[in-house]
Order: C-alpha cells, then sequence, then structure tokens
C-alpha cells in the first residue's frame, strides 16, 4: 500500500506546486499581455481609419459586430470602424474594418485567428485585404476566387475557406455599417 500511496502523494504534491506556479505566472504576465492586445487594437484602429478621425466607441449587441467606433471629418461621422467576427478554416477569426456610412470598404486587418501558417495565415498581412478595398457600397465584396482578378485569385489559392470567411463578414459589415449610416 505504502508503494502506491507514497508515490501518489509526490505526484500530487509536484502537480499542486506546479499549478500555483502556473497561476502566479500568469496573474504577473495578464496585464501585459491585454496591454498588448489593447496596443494592437488602437494600432489597427488607425491603420483601417484612412484620412479619418477615429472617434468614440460605441458598444454593439449585434451578433457578429462587437464594437463600433465612429469616424469623423470635421466633427461629422462620416464612416465606423468596427471588429467583425468570422469563421475561418481554424476557427473563429477576428477583423477590424473601416467603412464609409455608405457601406464602403476603406481598409482591414485581420487580427485574432488560428488559421494555417503560410496559407490562411497570409491574410493578416495588409496588402492581402486590398481585393476587398473600395468595395462594398453598390460593389459587393468578392465572395468567390471567380471575381477577382486572376493575380488576386493565385493569392487565395489553398486558403480559400479563409477567403471566404473574411469576404462574408466583411460583406456583412458592409451591410451593418449602412444600416448604421442611415
Amino acid at each position: 500500500m505504502k508503494q502506491i500511496v507514497i508515490p501518489g502523494l509526490k505526484l500530487a504534491l509536484i502537480c499542486a506546486i506546479a499549478a500555483i506556479s502556473l497561476g502566479f505566472i500568469n496573474m504577473l504576465t495578464q496585464p501585459r499581455i491585454e496591454a498588448y492586445r489593447e496596443q494592437l487594437i488602437l494600432e489597427a484602429l488607425q491603420e483601417v481609419s484612412g484620412a479619418y478621425e477615429v472617434g468614440p466607441q460605441h458598444e454593439q449587441d449585434y451578433e457578429e459586430v462587437s464594437f463600433v467606433y465612429d469616424l469623423l471629418e470635421n466633427g461629422e461621422v462620416a464612416g465606423y470602424v468596427i471588429r467583425i467576427k468570422a469563421d475561418g478554416y481554424g476557427g473563429p477569426m477576428q477583423i477590424i474594418a473601416g467603412y464609409l456610412s455608405n457601406g464602403k470598404l476603406l481598409d482591414a486587418r485581420l487580427m485574432e485567428n488560428a488559421e494555417t501558417p503560410g496559407l490562411g495565415k497570409q491574410a493578416e498581412d495588409p496588402a492581402y485585404m486590398e481585393k476587398f478595398t473600395g468595395k462594398g457600397a453598390e460593389d459587393p465584396i468578392p465572395q468567390r476566387s471567380g471575381q477577382l482578378s486572376a493575380e488576386q485569385a493565385d493569392s487565395i489559392s489553398g486558403s480559400t475557406i479563409t477567403f471566404i470567411g473574411i469576404a462574408r463578414a466583411l460583406q456583412n459589415g458592409s451591410e451593418f455599417v449602412r444600416k448604421l449610416g442611415r
């Protein structure tokens, strides 16, 4: 009996020490991680806002949009920056996108995601979003590779699910913004 109990108690003690250590490390690093995430969001807000001033934030209850910032031009609302939820190959994705009030996409950035390195992760590159910019008002955001130029279609080969997830989310964002702009 001792041969089982003593090693079991030793293992339990090691596990308890490891759990307490990990909890303490998490407590120390969590504020830094949150500050880093906030910094990434602020940088993305500036990148997708174009020449407009980023105004106040509004919380949203809409299922796919978690926040909205006004884009101001001479103190008037000219558009919005929103964070959109999307579905990709690796699971949920977060996109921050800037739109004019009519739903035209200014720019977008893929933020949190678990896409495949080398394929879906290419969407993190700001140049990837160029195929969507300027679309969304009267010109729908392309959601199939056949709606893209040959060069743009080549850039999404191997990451079609990521492309479709981003495109659908950006189109939904455009429609959401158009409703806000009315």
